[in-house]
């Protein structure tokens, strides 16, 4: 008797897909605070999302908090770096001053210019940036450590710049070298409140380089330009 032939067939079972998990960058960390500043100047500090830093970078939010600690680490860590691009651009000029003169008398002129910079008004939005900074570290201890790591390394770099510029015969410091670095970044902080008044008058702004100059005499030079 022949075998029937069996109508039933056989049932191919599909594998399971395999969900591909998005494609993580490896952070840059330069590029996390670099945009981390372009979105704060777009957004303000409220209106900052970390949604948005991570669709930009493609950095995860686990990254982000292993990095930072939280949101309020990140936001100190990108204007730590904001505070000190902005000072360290002062250091620089100051260094490349240093390395174009040679006596006294050229110092003192040499700072005259710098002095009338400083009034300039492009020079307003970083002194704001700086007060912006400096103000957001109220009642946030961990952000105010950070900045006080950068402002001291950076008074440290001026420091270093002042001794050098005394072992050259350039300047005699009258006060300890910290002292001075410290006065002359309160000065030239300080012409933002000038600048809060409404178009200073061209006298006014004389006045100002006249004083500084003469306060810059006395802090930094201590005899060296009599005669």
């Amino acid at each position: 008797m022949a075998k029937r032939k069996s109508t039933h067939r056989k049932t191919t079972v599909a594998a399971p897909k395999v969900r591909q998990r998005a494609v993580r960058r490896k952070p840059n960390i330069a590029e996390i605070l670099m945009i981390t500043l372009e979105l704060l100047e777009r957004d303000g500090e409220s209106g900052f999302r970390l949604e948005d830093l991570m669709q930009r970078t493609g950095i995860s939010k686990s990254s982000i908090y292993l990095h930072f600690g939280d949101r309020d680490g990140l936001l100190a860590a990108a204007f730590s770096k904001k505070f000190s691009e902005i000072v360290q651009e002062s250091l620089s000029g100051l260094e490349l001053l240093l390395n174009n003169v040679s006596d006294p008398r050229s110092m003192r002129d040499a700072l005259q210019a710098a002095t009338a910079f400083v009034t300039s008004p492009d020079r307003f939005k970083n002194r704001l940036d700086r007060a912006v900074i400096i103000a957001g570290t109220r009642g946030r201890a961990a952000f105010a450590d950070e900045l006080a790591k950068a402002q001291t390394a950076l008074t440290d770099r001026m420091m270093v710049l002042l001794l050098d510029a005394q072992e050259r015969g350039l300047v005699r410091l009258r006060h300890s070298p910290r002292t001075v670095a410290q006065m002359i970044q309160a000065v030239t902080f300080g012409r933002i409140v000038a600048e809060l008044e409404q178009h200073p008058s061209p006298e006014s702004v004389q006045s100002w380089i006249s004083m500084v100059t003469e306060l810059l005499d006395n802090l930094l030079f201590d005899g060296l330009l009599d005669g």
